[in-house]
């Protein structure tokens, strides 16, 4: 039996980064992954333009709508609208777009199994052992751990707390574009219609992917019973209803302390918990922690040794004080949902500033420093939109 330079388990936009990376500098990779492609995946499916910062080839056939704002409400009511001239984002089809990247590494020369669960991951004679569940062994010099939520990789070998997670729902709603109108070039988000997070509208071509995220141990009733609300009280939605819905937790970034690297194995996105904490955005650092992986392994392999810390200190640079920034912007926004909705209200020039993150434009802690300043220096302000809270519903 060969031994890989790597293998790869999980084949979502993490994996499949790391594996094209990997491929396109000559490395044997194999990839893993327990479904077969093109599969149905639990998700928003609205990814940063930032990915176009990582990918170098085209995914305009898989974009099925392009971003340039959102329309705000608070359960349901008092809409604001915050556009601008440059897309933010990008709907997808989470089927075809991972597709897409799937196909990538193929043709990049990685070596893919679809449809087997990796069962175990061991660590002997200076390499790594993966066991499938269909009996077969496979031998690397390391191992990308991509394997999302609650996967062997971050539970097992980095030993990730898989509590420290965000829970989701969603629903696709068929749509006929020819008849609707307005629903084009922007997100809809709500606060408010759910404790301690938001709820959404994502518009495609064909669907309209209608969610909400929350801590699990906020909500007051079923999560399927914030959706329903949504569904009748929301104007974008009106005429519509939920057929099927699916539910999916939310790896998020919850330590400086939480590691990525242990011995020959790191991980990547949801597996390593790599998750923006405020938005719940795993698929830009998925694919960016998929492209740094594939760097310091394609470097160690050029050494011909293998030491993966430098990926670890790679992801502490870049993400973790991004990360803490962003937490605390969750504190402040969903712990106070009524006052940051008001305060928005009356400064719609906060969201048009948040709106330069999410492109990559600016930083979560220039942006948290900025607006906790704003509003030090202005608590005038903050009664104002204690006042106009209060005239919010309940």
């Amino acid at each position: 039996m060969g031994v890989y330079d790597a293998i790869v388990v999980g084949m979502g936009p993490g994996g499949a980064m790391a594996a094209y990376r990997l491929a396109s500098e000559g490395l044997s990779i194999l990839g893993i992954d327990k479904e077969r492609f093109p599969r149905y995946k639990s998700c928003g499916g609205c990814i940063s333009s930032k990915v176009l910062r990582v990918i170098d080839f085209d995914i305009e056939d898989v974009i099925e709508d392009e971003v340039y704002g959102a329309t705000f409400t608070y359960k349901s009511n008092r809409t604001v609208d915050i556009l601008c001239d440059k897309p933010v984002g990008f709907n997808v089809m989470r089927d075809k777009f991972d597709k897409l990247l799937l196909d990538k590494a193929r043709a990049a020369g990685a070596e893919v199994i679809e449809g087997e669960r990796v069962k175990e991951v061991m660590e002997e004679g200076g390499a790594v052992s993966v066991l499938t569940d269909s009996g077969k062994r496979f031998m690397a010099r390391c191992l990308v751990g991509a394997d999302g939520a609650g996967g062997i990789v971050g539970r097992e070998i980095l030993k990730l707390n898989p509590k420290e997670c965000a829970v989701s729902i969603t629903a696709e709603v068929p749509i006929r574009r020819d008849s609707e109108n307005g629903l084009d070039g922007r997100l809809y988000i709500d606060f408010g219609s759910v404790p301690y997070g938001y709820s959404w509208v994502f518009p495609k071509k064909d669907f309209l992917s209608v969610g909400l995220a929350t801590e699990a141990k906020r909500l007051k009733k079923g999560i399927k019973e914030y959706l329903a609300d949504l569904f009748n009280t929301h104007e974008a939605l009106r005429g519509f209803y939920a057929e099927e819905t699916t539910g999916w937790t939310i790896p998020i970034y919850y330590s400086e302390a939480q590691k990525v690297v242990k011995g020959r194995c790191l991980a990547v996105g949801d597996a390593g918990h790599l998750v923006d904490p405020f938005l719940g955005e795993g698929i830009y650092f998925a694919m960016k922690t998929g492209e740094m992986a594939a760097e310091v392994i394609a470097s160690q392999a050029a050494k011909g040794h293998v030491d993966l810390t430098p990926y670890q200190e790679m992801v502490e640079r870049e993400f973790f004080s991004e990360f803490e920034a962003a937490s605390k912007l969750s504190k402040l926004v969903y712990s106070h949902p009524r006052m940051w909705y008001a305060t928005m209200e009356g400064s719609p020039h906060i969201m048009e500033r948040y709106l330069m993150v999410i492109r990559g434009e600016e930083t979560y802690t220039t942006f948290y420093r900025w607006l906790v300043s704003k509003l030090k220096s202005r608590p005038w302000k903050l009664a104002q939109g204690w006042f106009k809270s209060r005239l919010l519903p309940a």
